[in-house]
């Protein structure tokens, strides 16, 4: 069985005919009191004024002459100064300044001023002694700049002509200790003509003190061969500059490989040599109580001797000391010793005396 359709319909709504739902209120007496009208009672004693009173013009004090509006609107500025002089009229106190004071005081800057006059005077005659002073240091600086000057041009003209020279006499004319020196130098070149070599250029010229003596240089030149060397000089009193010739050719009295090796007893020769120490002990220097034992080489040689010097003796009590000042360093020395006849030893030397601390004499050797 089919459903029945129900069928669409448009109805109609009034909205007048909302009608209005009544509201009952609950009254009680405090609420009905609540809204009577709240009345003022008349206060008691019906009879006082309720006016606001003031007193009589007549009772109120007030100016001799009231002032209008135009006395009340200054036109005028007010001094400034006669208002401050009339508030602290009564607070001025005038306190009188005792005179002492300002003479003491000008007593006092006077002094001052007179000290520094004094002071002044002073510094003048001063400053003129730094100027004589000054103008002397710069003349004795003048002239020692030119002295110096002087000196370098002979020393370098000393050094050309010793390099410059190829005999024997002319190289006696400008060594130190010619007398001594000459039969060494004839002995040394064994009358052949000495070897030309020129210097190239002087690179440098330098002071030096031996023995607190001031008056020897080093100069140090390149040859012609381009090699480089030192030459040791001396100044004499005279002014004139002089080579050290045995420094220069590093003068032995014969050659140290043939020392070592021919050994030639009782003799006593003066090395070049350069000293160490050692403890090599052996055949007759096998005691060390009685022997200080040291290392002796030289120059453009490999020949090691040993020599020795009796530990009781001012000859090792100087090289120890030499030794001890150049905290145990190989050293530069002269040494005059001698290969006793008959020993044992192949390497031993006994050392005789210290002859020079460097390789150079500062005086001429004992002969």
């Amino acid at each position: 069985m089919a459903r029945e359709e129900k069928r669409f319909e448009l109805r109609p709504v009034d909205d007048a005919a909302d009608q209005k739902v009544p509201v009952i209120r609950l009254e009680s007496e405090e609420t009905r009191l609540r809204e009577l009208p709240v009345r003022l009672g008349k206060p008691a004693g019906a009879d006082v004024s309720q006016r606001l009173e003031l007193p009589a013009r007549e009772d109120i004090e007030s100016r001799t002459h009231q002032p209008g509006i135009e006395a009340l609107i200054e036109t005028e500025a007010a001094n400034p100064d006669f208002l401050e002089h009339d508030w602290g009229k009564d607070s001025t106190y005038h306190k009188a300044i005792p005179w002492g004071w300002f003479v003491l005081i000008g007593l006092i800057l006077g002094g001052g001023i007179i000290w520094s006059l004094t002071g002044v005077k002073e510094a003048d005659v001063q400053a003129a002694k730094i100027r004589v002073e000054t103008r002397s240091l710069l003349g004795n600086d003048a002239k020692e700049a030119l002295e110096a000057g002087q000196l370098i041009d002979r020393i370098d003209a000393i050094t050309h002509k010793f390099f410059d020279t190829t005999s024997v006499a002319g190289l006696v004319r400008l060594v130190r200790h010619p007398e001594r020196v000459r039969p060494l130098m004839e002995r040394y070149y064994g009358g052949q003509p000495i070897p030309l070599n020129r210097v190239s250029r002087t690179n440098l010229f330098q002071p030096v003190s031996l023995d607190n003596r001031s008056n020897f240089w080093i100069a140090t030149v390149e040859l012609a061969d381009h090699s480089s060397r030192k030459l040791i000089l001396e100044v004499l009193d005279s002014g004139e500059p002089r080579v050290d010739w045995e420094t220069w050719v590093c003068y032995q009295p014969m050659k140290w490989d043939s020392f070592a090796s021919e050994r030639p007893a009782g003799l006593s020769l003066d090395f070049r040599v350069y000293l160490e120490p050692d403890h090599f002990f052996s055949h007759e220097f096998a005691d060390s109580t009685r022997w200080n034992c040291y290392r002796l080489t030289a120059l453009n040689s490999n020949q090691t001797l040993f020599g020795y010097a009796k530990a009781n003796e001012e000859v090792a009590k100087s090289l120890a000391n030499l030794l001890s000042h150049n905290q145990g360093r190989k050293t530069s020395v002269i040494l005059r010793l001698s290969i006793p006849a008959g020993i044992q030893s192949r390497s031993g030397v006994v050392i005789e005396k210290l002859l020079s601390p460097r390789w150079v004499y500062v005086n001429p050797p004992e002969t």
